[in-house]
């Protein structure tokens, strides 16, 4: 069964495996770090190396810590180096969230699974009411376009003819309503507007 290191600023780790366990019931494979006010970043690296000790296994390991940046994970990422093929930290720790990971260890023996799947859960956890103070959701982006590379497709053409005088600092408009009606081309210099040829 994959371990799982909470660590926290303060005694958060440890309420809210108190917490978790209200919900989903005692766990094993399961140990709590937090880092005090008078403590320093070789304390809180021992106090991590002494949990992990605790594990039946540090073969798999999941660090959910409070803070990307602070301390616990700065001291959790030192050591995580050395195991990245099989250790993993996912931050912003809340309840569903590890909720979702204690339900993720019935069926899953991998930290990395566990630690991409839990993300969603974390996020999820996050409501506000009234609704209407939540943020919008963002409208998924239209998937690209292929580009025919100038053979036909759903593109039509539209036959322009450029006068060369129009190659010294003016400005060329083409103008067409509907592909089916016949564009003016324009040209326009600072001083005047005038009529070009047909396209």
């Amino acid at each position: 069964m994959v371990g799982i290191i909470l660590a926290s600023h303060g005694d958060f780790a440890k309420g809210i495996m108190q917490s978790g366990q209200m919900i989903f019931g005692e766990q094993k494979n399961v140990e709590a770090v937090t880092f005090q006010p008078n403590e320093g970043p070789d304390d809180l690296k021992a106090h991590l190396e002494e949990a992990i000790a605790k594990l039946d296994s540090d073969d798999q390991v999941l660090f959910l810590i409070d803070l990307w940046g602070g301390s616990p994970f700065n001291q959790s990422n030192g050591l995580f180096e050395q195991h990245k093929d099989k250790w993993a930290i996912v931050t912003g720790l809340n309840l569903p969230m590890l909720i979702e990971a204690y339900g993720s260890r019935l069926s899953m023996d991998s930290a990395h699974d566990i630690a991409a799947h839990i993300i969603e859960s974390g996020k999820d956890g996050i409501k506000v009411k009234p609704e209407e103070l939540a943020p919008k959701a963002v409208p998924a982006a239209a998937p690209a376009q292929h580009v025919s590379g100038g053979k036909p497709g759903k593109m039509s053409y539209v036959l322009a003819r450029i006068d060369s005088r129009l190659l010294h600092g003016q400005v060329a408009t083409l103008g067409a309503k509907r592909p089916s009606q016949r564009g003016s081309l324009l040209y326009r210099t600072v001083s005047h507007t005038t009529s070009c040829v047909n396209s």
